[in-house]
């Protein structure tokens, strides 16, 4: 199930009740009180691995350094409110399904990587087989992400009785 620290109203993020109730999120209020937006931002999309994040596809050892190119941040990212802020989202955010998927994910990334700069060889000694066998079982591969990307975005949907609308839907 999501849970929701951040709210998104289509020009920002706003924090929801949460971030001034947990005593650690209240901290980044408290101390960045003319940034404190631009802050939890930047720990939204490092932290939050859902497909709202626009940072969601992006490899992970590479999502840092473009999450901060296009935040531009004034602040220190190793503040230690801050480190321990991302930690701590990161813990709330991850569920099993989002393990899995991230595991799938990563095995994925390095399988394309292992296919793009392999020199194929034969021989005795060659490559050739098991890159064959890579590319016959990318299929079922595949389909497993896909079937565990389903389960994250159906675990991400916040579910609502009847045809009343969440808070966010109001605007």
């Amino acid at each position: 199930m999501n849970i929701k620290l951040f709210e998104l109203d289509g020009r920002s993020l706003k924090p929801t009740e949460h971030c001034y109730m947990i005593s650690w999120l209240k901290r980044i209020i408290d101390e960045y009180p003319e940034e404190h937006v631009k802050v939890f931002s930047y720990i939204y999309y490092v932290s939050y691995l859902g497909p709202d994040n626009p940072y969601f596809n992006i490899a992970e050892e590479d999502r840092e350094e473009k999450i901060l190119r296009d935040l531009q941040p004034n602040f220190d990212i190793e503040a230690p409110e801050i480190l321990n802020a991302v930690d701590r989202c990161k813990e709330l955010y991850t569920t099993p399904t989002m393990k899995s998927y991230n595991a799938i994910k990563a095995m994925l990334e390095r399988l394309n990587t292992y296919l793009e700069t392999t020199e194929i060889t034969d021989g005795r000694d060659g490559n050739v087989g098991s890159m064959l066998r890579i590319a016959k079982e990318f299929k079922h591969v595949r389909e497993s992400f896909k079937g565990v990307y389903e389960d994250v975005q159906e675990e991400n949907k916040v579910k609502t009785r009847g045809s009343s609308k969440l808070p966010y839907d109001l605007q």
